[in-house]
């Protein structure tokens, strides 16, 4: 029981924390378009050597949709803790949500991996390192485990509603 309002919890914060930044991050983008010389808004975006051009552009595009996708997959995570904590754990949006969930974050992890290595062949930064702790190469094949995983509780949900539903039946 504290279990499912303690991940709720921590589910809302997190969510909540990263809205500003779907919020504000166009907005900042458009910014440093604008005033190319400002100095308030420091960034860290390759491709920026002659200013903020096209490859810089499309760089943060890129992974601004890439963020997107992780930001809707973790409002299907919301919607899918607030079913757990309501204990509708075999029920159609429980398996509509674990299903969203993972198709999401299985996108996002792929696009993800796609996208460093194009970015580290354009860089010609193409160096295969082995590292000790969390790299982002983990961290990408955490993320796209994690959606394969819901991808699978989903199919799980959907068979144990099915058998639900057909043992209701039953007399």
């Amino acid at each position: 029981m504290k279990l499912n309002s303690i991940f709720k919890g921590l589910i809302d914060l997190a969510f909540y924390l990263m809205v500003p930044v779907v919020v504000f991050f166009p907005g900042t983008i458009l910014y440093i378009l604008m005033f190319p010389q400002q100095s308030i808004v420091k960034v860290n975006i390759p491709y920026t050597e002659q200013g903020f051009g096209s490859g810089a552009l499309l760089f943060t595009i890129c992974f601004f949709v890439l963020f997107l996708l992780f930001f809707a997959g973790f409002f299907q995570l919301r919607k899918f803790a607030g079913q757990l904590f309501k204990k509708k754990l075999f029920s159609s949006e429980v398996i509509k949500s674990t299903k969203k969930i993972g198709q999401f974050f299985t996108a996002c992890g792929l696009g993800s991996l796609i996208f460093v290595g194009i970015n580290a062949l354009l860089t010609n930064e193409v160096k295969v390192s082995i590292t000790f702790g969390t790299s982002n190469l983990s961290l990408l094949l955490f993320l796209l485990i994690v959606g394969v995983l819901f991808l699978l509780l989903s199919d799980a949900f959907a068979r144990a509603l099915k058998l639900k539903e057909e043992n209701d039946l039953t007399v």
